[in-house]
């Protein structure tokens, strides 16, 4: 993925202090560190938790986006002033710093609102008194995540499809605790993130193992196998394809899964994160498993399905024994 920076800007939210302090000035972007903050921010935009939608063609953001490559400062005000008017009135939003960034991607043109906020931290301050050089620890509450941490919240919106990813997080309004994001700022019902879909088919195929007495733990383990195995081929969630992996010939199971999951909210979706199959590749191509015994394990995929490699046995007391065979050597990682 090559991001090419056109521009950005940066906006200090305040609340203390009232409204937003606007920058009238962009950030330089011949400078490396900038860019590369910026760059790694929008990349990290990107994960499990992103969800994913177009905006409505009349809501008020996707209506100021025509500004964004002429009016890049007057857009990036408007943006983040339209976006206050809500934040501000949370009970629990923190202070933070915005940063939009105009930028292409692909030979598409994006933009992206990021923000960050403030965390405390220690650092160091020289002053020159009267008895002489003063080397003081001062505390800093305007400390901004590091550049390999996701934002705290943002999206990414593709200009000629309004097209958009999005990380939002929960506020407390008037004592409730919701997304006001994409309720509020940009009008719009996202669909779910990979995460959340995720969350819906394990619960769903949990309480399956129950009913169909079947080991919660094997279960478990293909659907993660299923479900990684679907986006690698496919780029996306193919829940019939993952309910003939898991259930096999229960056919039962399979439409009770089917009908189930939709029930409880999965929705299935073509518009997936870009780097849909990066990030399962990360987090579904190893099998945890913790046993009872306070003894974790990980185990890829193709050596979890491997018996000359490690085997799951049933005893006759009704435990499990699990047998990792064929070791040529063991490294202790301290």
């Amino acid at each position: 993925m090559d991001i090419y920076l056109k521009k950005a800007v940066l906006h200090l939210i305040d609340r203390e202090a009232g409204d937003p302090v606007f920058s009238q000035v962009e950030l330089d972007l011949t400078a490396e560190y900038i860019r590369e903050y910026l760059i790694k921010k929008i990349v990290k935009l990107s994960n499990a938790q992103t969800k994913t939608g177009t905006l409505v063609e009349d809501s008020k953001i996707s209506r100021m986006l025509s500004m964004a490559q002429e009016q890049f400062i007057d857009f990036s005000e408007q943006f983040v002033g339209h976006w206050y008017q809500f934040y501000k009135d949370s009970e629990d939003a923190p202070n933070c710093d915005v940063f939009v960034v105009l930028y292409e991607e692909d030979a598409q043109t994006h933009v992206a609102f990021i923000k960050a906020n403030y965390k405390e931290a220690y650092t160091h301050f020289t002053e020159l008194d009267d008895q002489g050089l003063l080397n003081k620890l001062i505390l800093n509450r305007a400390i901004l995540s590091g550049k390999t941490q996701k934002p705290d919240e943002g999206i990414t919106i593709q200009l000629a499809e309004r097209s958009y990813e999005l990380i939002e997080k929960k506020y407390t309004f008037s004592g409730d605790k919701r997304f006001y994001f994409s309720q509020d700022v940009i009008e719009s019902v996202p669909l779910p993130s990979l995460d959340e879909n995720i969350n819906v088919i394990k619960k769903v195929a949990k309480k399956l193992s129950d009913k169909f007495e079947t080991p919660t733990y094997d279960v478990l383990a293909n659907i993660q196998e299923a479900v990684f195995e679907t986006i690698e081929e496919s780029g996306y969630i193919d829940t019939q394809e993952i309910a003939e992996k898991v259930f096999k010939d229960n056919v039962s199971a399979k439409l009770a899964f089917q009908e189930e999951i939709i029930e409880k909210g999965f929705v299935e979706q073509t518009q997936m994160v870009k780097e849909v199959k990066e990030i399962s590749e990360k987090k579904f191509s190893k099998q945890k498993l913790k046993l009872s015994n306070g003894i974790e394990l990980i185990v890829p995929v193709e050596v979890y399905r491997n018996p000359d490699l490690i085997e799951f046995v049933n005893n006759p007391d009704g435990t499990l024994s699990v047998m990792i065979k064929n070791i040529e050597e063991i490294q202790n990682r301290l």
